[in-house]
């Protein structure tokens, strides 16, 4: 009768909305393993992690719920299972929200995970992880003595001595401690659960698709009539740019309404307080250059590109770069290296080794002419600082490449060039970010220029005094002294 009078009030907040604020997507990490197997070892360091990485994250541990929500509960099978199935709805509700949730209980039959699965992905991503160990392993370390307790039979219904474990046979996640330390596991889980939050596989498909249909898009101009006219800063503004923008701004805020987009051709959107939008969007931004190179365009030399970059918590996570005259695609994400492709050869698997890049080996100390350095340098921007910076290390550079837009970067991180110095602020983010990423996780080395890391979604998108692109550290040149 009770039941028939309950009516349930469902949150009127998105979850793309709670995004904004923790950074994360509602999942459920289900650790199961053996007393000992260190569970809530790594389920600490994992919780400290993913908070250092700007993500809402909770533990929720099987003895200390059995201090509260589940007190009273003893260790029998039925009581197991009336245990676990409380922990699965408090997890849903805390993933449910906007936070990463990871249990750890010994969940110690198929059943009981199982049911826990059900509860929780009617709101939430679910992963079971074993966190292996034997009982003799386990007995070993023994961390609160109770497996000698437990052999000396004065604890009953002990799991792994006295009351069966059954190993999951599909786990999702298998975290081995016999052969990896805690910290190990955890940074494993960690990148699981990155994964999980970004899904590189699909975000870079997507930006690649965006990239072509904006490539597209520039090309039907590119081949016929179209007016140029000038900005603020006299940078030249021509229909291809504005039209690239409105294909792929209309594509991201579609597909992902939940990130925001810094573009050079609109104005940052506000939010309540009149700050831009995206600086406290904790769930990502598209940092997008729609056409750069707009004066490689309008010299027609095929050297203009689109260029995409996706950021969060204040770095590139992953970037594509489109080089529509040439039908070329560069791309990149975190943790999963740097592609080349051509425009009609998308692999199912976009991160396949088979297209990965790599930088060269190249550094210019040994005095051989093979490790002798090739520069790129700006096809349109010349400036007096990187001419001094050429003649103080000719004697290292064997050639010096002129190229338009981000395709400095994209030579780079394949391995045709290997340096690029670039003075003066007059780039922004959405000129850099895409092959910032592409550089980085080919092996290279993108500081500012004065060595340090850039951070990505800034208040002021200018990167001032200038950036330096490396393929080794040793590559490094010696800087003239400043030209006034």
């Amino acid at each position: 009768m009770l039941a028939n009078n309950i009516t349930p009030h469902r949150s009127g907040v998105a979850s793309e909305a709670r995004r904004k604020i923790t950074g994360s997507v509602p999942a459920v990490f289900w650790m199961s393993g053996l007393s000992g197997s260190g569970k809530s070892t790594i389920a600490v360091q994992f919780e400290q992690r993913m908070t250092e990485e700007g993500h809402a994250a909770f533990m929720i541990d099987g003895d200390t719920v059995r201090t509260g929500l589940c007190k009273g509960l003893g260790f029998s099978t039925e009581d197991r299972h009336e245990n676990l199935r409380r922990i699965a709805h408090l997890a849903k509700t805390m993933a449910s929200a906007g936070l990463t949730v990871v249990v750890c209980t010994i969940s110690p039959d198929k059943q009981s995970r199982d049911t826990a699965r059900e509860i929780v992905s009617e709101s939430a991503d679910f992963y079971e992880v074993y966190v292996k160990a034997s009982v003799d392993v386990c007995a070993a370390r023994d961390p609160k003595g109770l497996y000698k307790r437990a052999f000396a039979g004065e604890i009953a219904n002990f799991t792994g001595v006295s009351a069966p474990y059954e190993v999951p046979e599909n786990a999702d996640i298998v975290l081995d401690t016999t052969a990896n330390t805690a910290e190990e596991c955890a940074e494993l889980l960690v990148s699981a659960a990155l994964d999980n939050i970004y899904k590189p596989a699909k975000l870079v498909r997507s930006m690649l698709d965006a990239a072509m249909l904006a490539s597209a898009k520039i090309m039907e101009i590119y081949d016929g009539k179209y007016d140029v006219s000038f900005k603020e800063d006299a940078s030249p503004l021509t229909t291809a740019d504005t039209a690239s923008n409105e294909v792929l701004t209309s594509y991201f805020r579609e597909t992902y309404p939940e990130y925001s987009i810094l573009t050079e051709e609109e104005s940052s959107a506000a939010d309540l307080h009149g700050m831009p939008e995206r600086l406290s969007n904790n769930a990502g931004v598209f940092i997008i250059d729609p056409l750069d190179g707009t004066k490689e365009f309008i010299h027609r030399n095929g050297e203009f590109c689109v260029s995409i970059g996706f950021a969060t918590h204040n770095r590139v996570y992953a970037g594509v770069i489109a080089v529509p005259a040439k039908r070329l695609l560069y791309y990149a994400s975190e943790g999963h290296g740097s592609y080349k492709i051509q425009f009609d050869g998308i692999p199912s698997d976009v991160f396949d080794p088979a297209n990965r890049i790599r930088v060269s080996d190249r550094t210019g100390t040994t005095g051989e002419e093979a490790d002798k350095l090739i520069i790129t340098a700006s096809r349109s921007h010349g400036d007096r600082q990187t001419e001094a910076l050429l003649d103080l290390n000719a004697d290292r550079i064997a050639d010096t490449i002129t190229a338009g837009s981000c395709l400095k970067g994209c030579l780079i991180a394949e391995g045709a060039a290997d340096i690029h110095y670039r003075f003066g602020s007059f780039m922004k983010e959405w000129d850099t970010a895409a092959m910032q990423i592409i550089c980085e996780e080919a092996g290279g080395i993108y500081t500012d220029g004065t060595g340090n890391k850039v951070p990505a979604n800034r208040a002021d998108p200018v990167n001032h005094g200038g950036f330096i692109i490396l393929n080794r550290p040793e590559s490094a040149l010696t800087l003239p002294e400043p030209i006034m």
